[in-house]
């Protein structure tokens, strides 16, 4: 728990130096504190991946983030809060699909599976989102972040396209996710790579409780 506050402080103080105090403020009450929303659980059975063109992402480099290479990775993300949440979901069991650019790690997005975790649920979301993901070749992947820089390009496209190529070649045949409803580029994003959806449920948290339950129809 006291790994989690300290990840949401770098995170506010972050955000407060990027955009604005009151941002922040604002940011850190719907995400941590006090949240209504409905959220979209999803999955993607993996059978055919979109590609991304060559021509769009020659300076992208895709990194499959794991115990070989944390320290450099680590040395590639530039602020404290995404090197922080890195050494926590490492010692969790997941690892992470990134893409670099110039040395840089600009976008990064979390796995857990059965063969790392060793758990069941293999991560607490399961549950939350009421996703049964029992069978060993099924993942679930959380936590995508892009740098603000790097927003609303070819970014994400290019680092969810080489991750679930990744997890198709590594022989999953199902990965799930989750959006928030009123988060429009990650619908689109998901229906891009052929995503379905799962029951909409009602989320509420408040500090570090949460649950959902289903939407009615």
């Amino acid at each position: 728990m006291l790994s989690i506050l300290l990840i949401r402080f770098h995170q506010f103080l972050e955000e407060a130096r990027h955009n604005t105090l009151a941002k922040a403020v604002k940011k850190l009450v719907g995400k941590c504190l006090h949240n209504d929303s409905i959220v979209v659980p999803v999955y993607n059975d993996l059978s055919e991946v979109k590609k991304i063109k060559q021509e769009e992402t020659n300076n992208f480099e895709f990194i499959v983030v794991d115990q070989r290479n944390l320290g450099l990775a680590e040395r590639m993300m530039k602020t404290r809060s995404r090197r922080m949440k890195l050494a926590a979901n490492n010692r969790a069991g997941y690892y992470a699909y990134a893409v670099a650019c110039n040395g840089e790690i600009i976008g990064d997005i979390w796995c857990a599976t059965h063969k790392q975790t060793q758990r069941n649920p293999i991560h607490p979301d399961l549950p939350w989102l009421g996703i049964t993901c029992e069978d060993e070749r099924e993942a679930y992947m959380f936590d995508m972040y892009v740098t603000p820089d790097s927003r609303g390009k070819v970014t994400t496209t290019y680092l969810l396209a080489n991750a679930l190529d990744h997890l198709k070649k590594s022989g999953y045949r199902r990965v799930y996710g989750f959006y928030e409803k009123d988060n429009l580029p990650a619908l689109w994003t998901h229906r891009l790579f052929g995503y379905a959806e799962l029951g909409k449920r009602r989320s509420y948290r408040l500090l570090f409780y949460k649950k959902t339950e289903p939407v009615a129809g």
